[in-house]
């Protein structure tokens, strides 16, 4: 279970049994921070803590914050100053400042909030726009992807930018939340935090052999939604991939079976040079982001002459989404630190970067570094 499936458990657990709790969320950062826009922490009466919204520098102050917001019913923002020894009470300071939002869990019916939880419990795309400003009554707005929104700001002009936007960032390949000032009919403007929520990606791997077993097994730990594909029992089991989805069919009779979006990731490793061929045709031709081979290069171009012979062709767009050699280069030896570096170079492409060393970054983990 990831962090966020664990902080909605417990706040649906909180509302059942009627405990005063309050939601923490990181809305700005300016600069350097550990954890980015969207991290988030659940703070209970009774002082239980789940998630993080730092490296751990943070979390005893906001949960102080939290008892005074569970108490009062009011939200607050709050600015913590990386560079200020009282905020990590070490004596280590850290470049950058961040703002986090602390609410109340509402306890009665809130429609936004309500859909909101359902959306991502069902694992389903959506948007939850709040105003960070004051106590207001209209503080909440939660888009679906292909639903009606529920709740409503009181500024319909804040309100159809909000759904505008909102839309947008749920058709990016990897949108981000953040913060933006949205302007009223008025002319005053409404701080707007876009609390993005997209489902993990889905995982294919094609074999089942052992050194698929920590692939999958890291993958899962991930949240990702695996599936392994190999129509031999005794390796393709339960016991060899547990939490993984299976099936149990060779590559040309599954077309059916799995289905392919452009949030599915592909390996293939069945150590087999033909049934990796033809799965190789079925991925190329699929809207799959990344399709990785385990093998040499000369294997892949032994296997796209072979197939190029057969009559059939493929797009240069196509190719660029093949990876082979698969993973990245960190001196992998062993089937658990090959799987290491196969996930770090689906995570860098999932997410727009180049994965290379942060050593002597100014910055770190920021927005897209390399083209899509």
């Amino acid at each position: 279970m990831t962090e966020n499936e664990k902080i909605i458990q417990a706040i649906a657990e909180a509302r059942e049994k009627s405990i005063g709790a309050a939601l923490a969320t990181v809305v700005r950062v300016y600069g350097s921070a550990y954890r980015r826009e969207g991290a988030k922490m659940l703070i209970d009466e009774n002082e239980n803590r789940i998630g993080m919204v730092s490296g751990g520098c943070l979390e005893t102050d906001v949960a102080e914050v939290a008892k005074q917001v569970i108490s009062s019913g009011i939200p607050t923002l709050k600015t913590y100053d990386m560079d200020e020894d009282l905020v990590w009470g070490l004596g280590l300071g850290c470049p950058g400042m961040v703002d986090i939002y602390i609410e109340p869990i509402p306890q009665q019916e809130d429609p936004a909030f309500d859909l909101w939880l359902a959306l991502i419990k069902d694992k389903h795309p959506c948007v939850l726009a709040t105003i960070l400003q004051g106590n207001r009554s209209e503080a909440r707005v939660c888009i679906p992807q292909k639903e009606a929104p529920a709740g409503a700001f009181s500024d319909s002009n804040v309100q159809a930018q909000t759904i505008m936007i909102a839309q947008e960032k749920m058709n990016e390949k990897n949108p981000k939340s953040f913060s933006r000032l949205l302007a009223e009919e008025s002319g005053n403007e409404l701080d707007i935090f876009i609390d993005v929520y997209m489902p993990p990606s889905d995982l294919v791997i094609f074999g089942a052999g052992h050194d698929a077993i920590p692939v999958a097994k890291y993958a899962v730990s991930l949240g990702w939604k695996t599936t392994v594909v190999d129509p031999r029992p005794f390796y393709n089991s339960e016991e060899r991939f547990p939490g993984a989805e299976r099936i149990l069919t060779d590559i040309t009779k599954c077309k059916d079976e799995v289905k392919i979006s452009p949030h599915t990731y592909i390996i293939i490793m069945n150590h087999h040079i033909d049934r990796d061929r033809e799965t190789l045709k079925f991925a190329l031709p699929s809207p799959a982001p990344y399709i990785g081979i385990l093998g040499p290069h000369k294997r892949r171009v032994r296997m796209l002459e072979a197939i190029q012979e057969e009559g059939v062709q493929f797009t240069e767009k196509q190719l660029q989404r093949m990876h082979s050699p698969i993973g990245l280069d960190i001196g992998s030896e062993t089937p658990e630190e090959i799987a290491i570096s196969i996930m770090a170079e689906i995570i860098a492409v999932q997410k727009g970067h180049a994965g290379g060393f942060l050593q002597n970054s100014k910055m770190i983990h920021q927005s897209a570094t390399i083209s899509s």
